[in-house]
């Protein structure tokens, strides 16, 4: 009669690697899960601060140099607070302000309508605008509320709109007929 079975060492030995590996494969799971949630805010954050800008390019381009209104509060610095207007065609126009909304603050953006936006909202903490001679740099700042990513900050540049006219683009060719 030949009996095969485990020796109590091989089994302590084999419940031991199994520990190990199970482990290590949750370990890297919630490490896996937390970068998840650190590229989503990331993302998330990268979008709003992507179409803030953007909507402040496309309002400030229709517009005329001479019928931006910008106040800062301190200054050449706008923090949200205080009036930043910008005239559009038609005797429009569009305000902006940072505001408190849900949790956090938010961008907003508001027509000469009554028509409201809001960007960023619950992930804004803090925005700024300064006007510089070749227009308005902005910086942002966004935390994720479930304060699982670092804070994100993101920069740009809004150069006021061109005079519109040929000779504004065109040049002429030198040894060209006058």
């Amino acid at each position: 009669m030949n009996r095969r079975a485990f020796t109590f060492t091989e089994l302590l030995i084999s419940v031991g690697i199994f520990t190990m590996i199970a482990g290590g494969v949750i370990i890297a799971m919630s490490r896996g899960a937390s970068n998840v949630a650190r590229g989503s805010f990331n993302a998330l954050a990268a979008n709003q601060a992507s179409w803030i800008v953007t909507i402040m390019r496309n309002d400030i381009a229709r517009s005329d140099g001479e019928k931006i209104v910008f106040k800062p509060e301190a200054g050449d610095t706008w923090k949200g607070k205080t009036e930043f207007k910008v005239g559009m065609p038609g005797n429009r126009h569009v305000a902006y302000a940072v505001e408190n909304r849900g949790g956090g603050r938010a961008f907003s953006r508001t027509e000469s309508d009554g028509r409201k936006q809001f960007f960023a909202s619950e992930y804004l903490t803090e925005m700024t605008v300064k006007k510089v001679a070749e227009g308005f740099d902005i910086i942002m700042l966004l935390r994720d509320p479930a304060k699982q990513a670092n804070d994100f900050i993101w920069t740009g540049r809004i150069y006021p709109p061109v005079p519109a006219g040929a000779d504004q683009f065109w040049k002429p060719l030198p040894g060209g007929k006058k």
